[in-house]
């Protein structure tokens, strides 16, 4: 387990979210000579993981799932597990002796002059530049049209959900259109036979297959430059039209072999026990599992200028226009790659020039105290 580091009242760059993304960053300012201390509210490095369903697989090959440094054992499955990535990112943060202050949530973040001040459960940290690595999936997106369903029928979002127990039997709906709905509707139609279980997607899925000619798909991608490509380029503004990929053809496999029935059209509504969809049908449901993803939501970001209209970070390639404010961890941040693991490499190395600049390479006098 990795040491708990102490909280400083002074740091050059305060990491908020000790998950991949702030692991990865931590890294990078560790190799650049610059002070810091990444505070996690989990309690413990990688729990982030470990809270996920308990069958869950990456859909990234082990290559393509590693953080800059340290490459994942060879023993972990092909496709890691959720303990095995907890594990590694574990080993990851005491490998690079990272200063992580667990149990350690922060309430708010405010500009102070040339500062910033952040309100923590442990009390106030001044910075002179913060990293927000907590990445977009902290508050949950349920449909407010679930509200209309009768109280017997059983409603869970997919960040909840921890194995198919925790269903009832009968008709199960799983709502969404990405990864881990397909996983998911796959794992409820295993379960039981007798469960009845449709996917419902708002559009029609795009399976990817995991090999071409042999090899994962990830890596024509990385050799055709394709996994790397700039968000804004146009092969990157293609796939984001297209919507989520699902990598795999499992869940197709299992609605033409009639384990898993398959909806294409966005829940509009919902009355007693019946979704009611774009399309003008209905799906009668014991049970609905949201995998609709989650919404944009950084409350405790307090700085004017920091967040658009609707509470998205405002940034380019992670760089805020407010001076001193970087993001990492986010989809499309700054190319195709920069929703998956494989991207925070890049990513981090990207703001490390930026951040150097801001407050230099001489750490602060209170780096001393960020020691683990």
């Amino acid at each position: 387990m990795d040491q708990q580091a102490q909280l400083p009242d002074r740091v050059d760059v305060l990491v908020v979210g000790g998950g991949q993304a702030g692991l990865g960053t931590g890294y990078r300012l560790r190799e650049a000579g610059i002070g810091f201390v990444i505070v996690d509210d989990r309690a413990r490095t990688g729990d982030v993981w470990r809270t996920r369903w308990r069958s869950l697989v990456l859909f990234t090959p082990r290559r393509f799932a590693a953080l800059p440094g340290l490459p994942l054992p060879r023993s972990t499955g092909y496709y890691p597990t959720r303990e095995q990535l907890a594990d590694y990112l574990e080993r990851y943060a005491a490998a690079h002796a990272l200063p992580v202050v667990h149990a350690t949530r922060v309430t708010a973040i405010t500009r102070d002059g040339d500062e910033f001040v952040a309100e923590t459960s442990r009390g106030p940290v001044r910075a002179r530049a913060v990293v927000i690595a907590t990445g977009p999936f902290q508050y949950p997106r349920i449909p407010r049209v679930g509200a209309g369903l009768d109280t017997s029928v059983a409603q869970l979002h997919s960040s909840a959900y921890d194995c198919p127990d925790d269903l009832p039997h009968g008709r199960i709906a799983v709502v969404g259109g990405g990864n881990s709905a397909a996983q998911l509707a796959v794992e409820l139609a295993d379960s039981d036979p007798a469960r009845r279980v449709t996917m419902v997607a708002p559009q029609k899925p795009w399976f990817i297959p995991e090999r071409i000619l042999g090899l994962t798909v990830y890596w024509p991608l990385k050799l055709l430059g394709i996994l790397s490509s700039p968000a804004e380029s146009r092969i990157s503004r293609y796939i984001h039209s297209r919507g989520d990929g699902i990598l795999g053809t499992e869940a197709k496999r299992a609605v033409r072999t009639g384990r898993l029935a398959l909806r294409t059209s966005r829940v509009m509504d919902a009355r007693a026990r019946s979704l009611v969809l774009a399309d003008g049908s209905t799906l009668e449901v014991d049970a609905v599992l949201w995998a609709t993803g989650f919404r944009t939501h950084y409350p405790f970001v307090q700085v004017e200028g920091a967040l658009t209209d609707y509470g998205a970070p405002l940034h380019e390639g992670g760089v805020s226009p407010v001076a001193g404010l970087y993001w990492i961890g986010l989809p499309w941040q700054s190319r195709l790659d920069s929703s998956i693991l494989h991207g925070i490499a890049a990513d981090s190395a990207d703001l490390i020039p930026v951040l150097t600049r801001h407050v230099g390479r001489v750490p602060s006098p209170a780096s001393d105290s960020m020691e683990p």
